[in-house]
């Protein structure tokens, strides 16, 4: 599912649009067909388009209302030529007789015990584009004792159902939707409020505890400068995962707004949630906005180092064992002699599963950035106060970047050449990046059986300490809740 890039600085209009698109939707009480009947305001749209490949094959029939007239999909766009103003077409969907064959993670429709998780791009056809004045407001009717997630910024209606306004982002950055007999909560932490809903799973899920675990990890992320990245977020929790992990899968989707699914093993124990790293991980994508696949490298580096910097600031692991992981991160990833580019490993791993690189090597490289940034400012700066100015002025949920062209806005909000560098240094380079001369300057010397020891007398022992607990930056504004350490 490739996204469409959004040029790095746009920005999305905050006035109230003059023309809104009303989507009423409806889905039957075996959630599996969905009905849509969608109104434009003044003049249609000559087509609509769907993000799915399967969106054609799911469709059921679409009718301009009050006519005959029927239009059927060519791929992912459904033509509907020269309509009157005001028109309204109805479709739809069935989600359940759909193949499938094209869903790859992301957004999968499937059955969760007696709920249903669906893929957005399979049953919202839409203007691929909207003017700055437009928006689309989506509106569920609903079966009795059936309630719905959806990550778009929720509005209130007066009548009560479930309304929506889905803004400017692409239409093909994939979302998810999911109906079912849950009551979605609002989680509270420092700075935002997620939304979340936690699908049916047998056994039934702790839903006090994952809220609380929830709450604990959007803290911790929080602490990195005093606030989380977004102010609300969508948050799936889908039980019934097989596997060995309290979360052996989960994922941010950025399609209609922020949003973090996790697939839990509900089976295991609460302390196994609690020292377990994926959900820092996850909530950490949030600290940088959309980042183009072509450069997962980005988005992937700077969660995995922050999985490990964060949980030592929150006191999960001591930062000894910070270090440590990150250590055996950078192993995994780097042990062997590159064959390709950065950017060649990034496009590949997605066809031939080799992750560890593309994460490590990307984590390496925020590694170097930190440490030169603390070396070249005193300590003034670092990736943590970096990161604050993009937050203030670049986490735009409708706008996608490539990693170019972040690092150039973070070298102009840091008024440095760090990132710039690095990136000519490695991105493009077969060149595996070479982390010993930061580790001596922070004090970490790698002993023969793998354990990392820290150094007392190292020129950055300071930038060093301040990596894992946060002093000298925002971090230190905001505690974050205790963690049960897992030591």
């Amino acid at each position: 599912m490739l996204a469409l890039l959004i040029g790095p600085f746009a920005t999305s209009t905050n006035a109230e649009p003059t023309r809104v698109h009303r989507y009423a939707i409806a889905i039957d009480d075996e959630l599996s067909i969905i009905r849509v009947r969608a109104c434009f305001a003044g003049k249609a749209p000559r087509q609509l388009m769907a993000e799915s490949l399967d969106a054609a094959s799911a469709l059921e029939g679409a009718t301009l209302e009050g006519a005959k007239r029927r239009f059927e999909p060519n791929g992912t766009e459904l033509r509907l030529g020269s309509l009157p103003d005001d028109s309204c077409i109805a479709y739809a969907v069935n989600l359940i007789q759909s193949n499938g064959r094209h869903e790859h993670g992301g957004s999968p429709t499937r059955r969760v015990g007696g709920d249903l998780i669906t893929d957005l791009g399979m049953w919202l056809w839409r203007p691929g584009e909207l003017e700055p004045e437009e928006d689309i407001e989506v509106r569920f009717d609903l079966p009795a004792g059936i309630s719905v997630s959806a990550p778009w910024r929720a509005i209130s209606a007066a009548d009560g159902h479930p309304t929506y306004r889905i803004g400017h982002g692409p239409f093909d950055w994939p979302a998810a939707v999911a109906f079912g007999h849950f009551t979605e909560r609002i989680v509270d932490a420092p700075g935002v409020s997620l939304r979340v809903a936690i699908l049916d799973g047998r056994p039934k899920v702790d839903e006090a505890q994952i809220a609380d675990w929830l709450r604990r990890a959007a803290s911790c992320v929080g602490t990195l400068y005093g606030r989380f990245p977004v102010t609300s977020a969508q948050v799936l929790i889908v039980p019934g995962a097989r596997g060995s992990e309290p979360v052996p899968w989960a994922y941010v989707l950025r399609g209609g707004g922020p949003a973090a699914h996790f697939f839990i093993n509900q089976r295991r124990p609460m302390e196994e949630f609690n020292a377990d790293w994926s959900v820092i991980h996850e909530l950490s994508h949030l600290l940088l906005p959309y980042v183009q696949s072509e450069d997962a490298w980005l988005s992937e580096g700077t969660a995995s180092y922050y999985q490990n910097v964060l949980r030592a600031r929150a006191g999960m692991i001591d930062p000894h064992e910070a270090w440590k992981r990150m250590t055996d991160g950078f192993k995994r990833g780097m042990d062997r002699p590159a064959a390709v580019t950065l950017t060649e490993a990034t496009d590949r791993m997605y066809r031939n599963g080799a992750f560890m690189r593309v994460y490590w090597e990307g984590a390496a490289i925020m590694l170097l950035a930190d440490q030169r940034l603390r070396a070249r400012t005193q300590g003034s700066q670092s990736l943590d106060t970096a990161l604050d100015a993009l937050g203030q002025c670049c986490l735009s949920p409708e706008t996608g970047w490539r990693a170019r062209d972040l690092f150039r806005k973070l070298d102009e909000l840091t008024g440095t050449t760090v990132f710039a560098e690095l990136y000519e240094q490695h991105v493009s380079s077969a060149q595996l990046p070479d982390v010993g001369e930061a580790y001596r300057l922070l004090g970490l010397r790698v002993s023969g059986d793998g354990d990392v020891v820290l150094v007392d007398d190292a020129p950055q022992r300071a930038d060093r300490d301040a990596i894992m607990s946060g002093a000298g930056s925002a971090a230190r504004h905001t505690a974050a809740p205790p963690l049960p350490s897992s030591n």
